[in-house]
């Protein structure tokens, strides 16, 4: 099994969502109960989130050579998903600094990062966008079953949880089934 140059950014990018919040919320639940062993953790943790975010954005920066933009809206997304990480990268760079020197966070720091995470938080839901609304670095799959992914807004949450739950017992039914065949890890299997 081989993995391509573009096919490392998906494969690293959780690391950097995980683990800026996971640093921060250490930090900040450290400070408001007083509990330093959180605060040490938080501190700890963010260097380690920086260096993800380091090799989450040059995996990016090398992904984007080789995509295809099937419309300028894909293009335009990537362009500022692109900007958005280097500003994510660059501040959770200077959040490690600054927290590595104090023994605890600052209003300033966590100010700071809750910036950081909503910058996090919009770059992710376009790197979203560029893969399930434009198709950016995939073959045509032929999209998405619409009944099957409904759009979660105001007042339609339920409908939403509904089909969410259908879909965890259809995949769980599924799981099960292909463990009964000795389908563990197909992808696997040597032809």
């Amino acid at each position: 099994m081989s993995i391509r140059l573009q096919e490392i950014h998906p494969s690293v990018v959780h690391f950097p969502i995980a683990l800026i919040p996971a640093a921060l919320g250490l930090d900040a639940i450290g400070r408001a109960t007083r509990k330093p062993g959180l605060m040490d953790a938080g501190r700890a943790l963010m260097p380690v989130a920086a260096a993800s975010a380091v090799v989450s954005a040059a995996a990016g920066v090398l992904a984007q050579g080789a995509l295809r933009y099937p419309d300028e809206t894909g293009r335009e997304l990537l362009v500022t998903h692109r900007h958005v990480n280097a500003v994510v990268t660059a501040g959770t760079l200077a959040l490690a600094a600054l927290r590595w020197r104090r023994g605890e966070p600052s209003n300033s720091y966590l100010a700071a990062g809750a910036g950081i995470l909503a910058a996090l938080g919009y770059s992710a839901s376009l790197g979203g966008k560029m893969v399930y609304e434009h198709g950016l670095g995939v073959k045509p799959a032929g999209g998405v079953i619409e009944e099957r992914a409904p759009e979660i807004v105001p007042g339609q949450l339920g409908h939403a949880v509904k089909v969410a739950g259908a879909d965890v017992a259809e995949a769980t039914r599924q799981s099960v089934q292909a463990l009964k065949d000795g389908e563990i890890a197909p992808e696997t299997r040597v032809i």
